[in-house]
Parts: structure tokens; sequence; C-alpha cells
């Protein structure tokens, strides 16, 4: 249990810097912002989606009207945005976290983290997940070292993050990452 509690501290901690502009090589940058990129076409991509009672959260959409279906977060952290003009957020809730970027007056989902083993992927995987049942679920990974295994779809990246065997992250990625 203090393994878990310790893993989502870090994770927690990883995440907000990763919010912030800076000099790490963790920090995840946008290399520009696509301004003719409507919610229609966003929501068109068939790449993986993360659903959380019945509210999909694409990457690369509008987050207004999903963090109204979802309702308050725990948390919210703000700060500029590495990738242009405005704030990118960082939206906490109990199981998973949501980034987002500014594209002109609008933001847009940078990345859906999930957080706890109470939430899974739409292929039924989650933190208590091995990874033996994500490569039976999702087949060969794009990319894969001994900490992630990396998966794309229509650009789009399901990442799984270990620490040694324990899986302790799952992120759905933008193709803008």
């Amino acid at each position: 249990m203090k393994k878990k509690l310790l893993t989502l501290g870090m994770i927690s901690a990883m995440a907000l810097s990763l919010v912030a502009c800076g000099g790490s090589s963790d920090t995840k940058v946008i290399e520009g912002s696509n301004s003719s990129t409507s919610s229609t076409e966003a929501t068109g991509s068939t790449g993986y989606v993360f659903s959380y009672n019945g509210t999909d959260i694409p990457v690369d959409t509008d987050v207004a009207p999903i963090l109204e279906k979802l309702g308050e977060p725990k948390e919210e952290f703000t700060s500029p945005s590495c990738a242009g003009q405005g704030d990118g957020h960082l939206y906490t809730y109990d199981d998973f976290q949501i980034q987002t970027y500014p594209d002109g007056d609008t933001d847009l989902v940078l990345y859906v983290s999930l957080r706890t083993d109470n939430v899974a992927t739409k292929e039924g995987i989650d933190l208590a997940s091995s990874k033996d049942d994500i490569l039976a679920a999702y087949g060969e990974p794009s990319e894969e070292s001994s900490s992630s295994l990396k998966f794309e779809k229509d650009g789009m990246k399901l990442v799984f993050i270990f620490d040694g065997d324990s899986l302790i992250s799952i992120e759905y990625d933008s193709p803008k990452n």
C-alpha cells in the first residue's frame, strides 16, 4: 500500500512538472499549435480514447464540454504554456488527470493519465494489469523499452509506464507531444 501511495505521489509530482515550462527533457512540449483543428476533425479520430462514466475524453478535442460532463475537478493547476500563447491546465480527478494546451481561444486535451486501478482502458487494462495482459490486449507495441510500452493508432499514442514489473501509469497522448 505504501508503495502505491509513493508511486501516486511521484506521478502527481511528475504531472505537475509537465504543465510548467522548463528545461527538463521530460517536459512535454507541443511543436506549434494548429488553430485550424476543428472539434469535428479531432473527434473524428479513430485513435485510442479514454472513457469515464460514459464520457469519452479524446486527445486534441475541446476540453470545455468534457469538463462540463465530468464536473468539478479535485484540483486544477494552471501555468504558462510552453507551446505558445496562453495557459496550460492540469485537471486532477480522483482516478485520472487531464492536461490541456491552448489553441486560440480553446483549450484542447494534450493527454489523459490514468492514476489508479479504479479506471481502465476500453480494452480492460488498469494499473493492476501485467505486461502480458497489455500485450494480449494490444498486440506488439510500436515502441518498447525497459520502462514503457507505446502503441500508436492514427498518430495518437497509448503509453504504459512501468517501475520494474509494476504498471504505474497509463497515458493517452496527443500526436502533438
